[in-house]
């Protein structure tokens, strides 16, 4: 058991405790358990005020101050920051980690938090609209890279190397682990961006035609001008047995987009044509993967695997907009365009089969992949379409150390189905459905049929304190676009991969 007591106290008159006590247990095979209580409390700024009030008594006669001792000064330092109030903080949590070998660590933790003036010791803290609470649950993987180097290395090679693989960083499910008790951990980092012209379909189109068809039943007032959406995803993969490994891939989401207003917008709401608007930015916890990997094939130089998963909803796909122009002004929580929610919001069925091969110098694979969506609706009454991609590659060794790849790729993804349910305009009190923003809040516009070029190489790590580690990049190119209505153009898109096994 940990006890700590902290004391601060600084010259802006505040006092602060920090008391927390927290029981380590360990359990079995490098498992541990560890509560922990953690309780906090200071004392008000000596400049802190929530509000201040100041009262002029004006001659009415002159227009001018009158000497009153009602009349006040503004002090000369101040501040209505909740933080430098006076108030007390109460939280609680626990952490569950795993040691495994050669230096990484698993820990997860989940803590409930819980603000309040009331909870300040010897009360007299901040008024009630300073209260809040809140949940946060996180994972942080530790790896210490001296002891991967000096475990790794007692055999002359090390377990990673088992693990590597030669498949474009691009691709996922592409091996299984090698034997039971085999562990491999990863990130994977991927960004797309759509910039350049408008199309409908696969042709390129005004801004003017964007603005009268692209919506529903009405012009748009804006128009996407760029685009971007980056993932960062944690790699975790199991082999229980020979033949089967399991992955859970958590991951993390990040998009903006920035838009140009029309002058097509209706009721003269809209934007000089081509004059920028605003931007969008959002970032938070993507949905959550869970995968089973089933070894179908193994030869020499031959291998045949079926993953069969899918992820959970952990994502918002409620998200609203902070502000609001043009048509949509005054209309309260706004959804946010359909692409950029954090996830699906449905629990989806993601299969895929993968074979790949190599010889010598020379690696090849393919791959099926499939997403089908288990829901007809999500919470907000939308479903992303089904999606079926499939690709080829082949790749080079050229070195102990460096290979590069070449793939391509087939994907076709269905129309959003259904829509955001109608929110109410203040300007007539009648609901309507906010899908007459711009051509991304028109379910119909989204999916299509693309091709697209990979090009990448991948990095191996042959010995010292690295060896086992691997690191991937791959650049895809877009060579056909087919969009089912109106979209930005696809710029690029970027996958960067590093994992180690053991």
């Amino acid at each position: 058991m940990h006890f700590d007591y902290h004391f601060a106290h600084d010259d802006w008159g505040i006092n602060a405790h920090t008391f927390e006590v927290d029981w380590v247990q360990p359990i079995c095979s490098g498992w541990s358990v560890t509560p922990r209580v953690r309780y906090y409390s200071q004392s008000g700024a000596d400049f802190y005020a929530p509000f201040i009030t100041t009262v002029d008594v004006i001659d009415p006669a002159t227009g001018l101050p009158v000497n009153s001792p009602l009349n006040r000064e503004l002090p000369k330092f101040y501040s209505s920051d909740q933080r430098l109030s006076g108030f007390g903080a109460l939280s609680g949590g626990v952490t569950v980690a795993k040691q495994f070998a050669k230096g990484v660590s698993l820990e997860t933790e989940f803590e409930y938090y819980k603000h309040q003036g009331s909870l300040k010791i010897g009360g007299g803290g901040e008024q009630a609209f300073a209260d809040y609470d809140y949940w946060v649950a996180n994972a942080a993987l530790k790896v210490n890279l001296e002891a991967i180097g000096t475990l790794g290395n007692h055999s002359g090679h090390t377990g990673g190397h088992r693990h590597a693989t030669k498949s474009p960083a691009g691709v996922m499910f592409d091996h299984t682990l090698e034997k039971a008790g085999d562990f491999m951990v990863g990130y994977r980092f991927m960004r797309n961006e759509q910039a350049g012209d408008m199309l409908h379909g696969s042709h390129a189109v005004s801004l003017n035609d964007v603005g009268l068809n692209s919506c529903v039943d009405i012009a748009c007032s804006v128009s996407p001008k760029q685009m971007n959406m980056s993932m960062h995803m944690l790699d975790l993969m199991v082999a229980p047995t020979d033949w089967l490994t399991l992955m859970v891939m958590p991951q993390w989401m990040d998009m903006d987009m920035e838009m140009t207003g029309l002058e097509t917008a209706p009721g003269g709401h809209g934007h000089r044509s081509g004059a920028p608007v605003h931007s969008h930015q959002i970032g938070g916890v993507g949905d959550t993967g869970v995968y089973a990997m089933f070894k179908l094939f193994e030869r020499p130089g031959h291998q045949v695997n079926l993953s069969l998963g899918g992820t959970a909803p952990t994502s918002d796909t409620d998200i609203t907009l902070r502000k609001t122009e043009g048509i949509t002004a005054g209309v309260p929580d706004v959804p946010i365009h359909y692409g950029m929610q954090l996830g699906s919001g449905t629990w989806d069925f993601k299969p895929s089969l993968t074979y790949t091969g190599e010889l010598e110098q020379t690696s090849w694979g393919a791959q099926v992949t499939g997403t089908k969506r288990l829901e007809s609706r999500n919470e907000s009454n939308f479903t992303f379409g089904d999606i079926f991609q499939g690709s080829v590659w082949g790749g080079y060794q050229w070195t102990n150390w460096l290979s590069t790849t070449v793939r391509g790729v087939y994907t076709a993804q269905g129309a959003v189905r259904g829509h955001y349910l109608p929110v109410i305009n203040p300007r007539d009190n009648k609901p309507f459905i906010p899908t007459h923003v711009g051509s991304f809040d028109n379910p119909a516009n989204y999916g299509g049929q693309f091709v697209d070029l990979g090009l990448g190489f991948n990095v191996t790590a042959p010995s010292g304190a690295f060896a086992g580690n691997t690191l991937k990049f791959e650049w895809l190119q877009p060579i056909h676009t087919d969009y089912n209505g109106y979209q930005l153009d696809r710029d690029y898109s970027l996958a960067v991969t590093w994992n180690y096994g053991f």
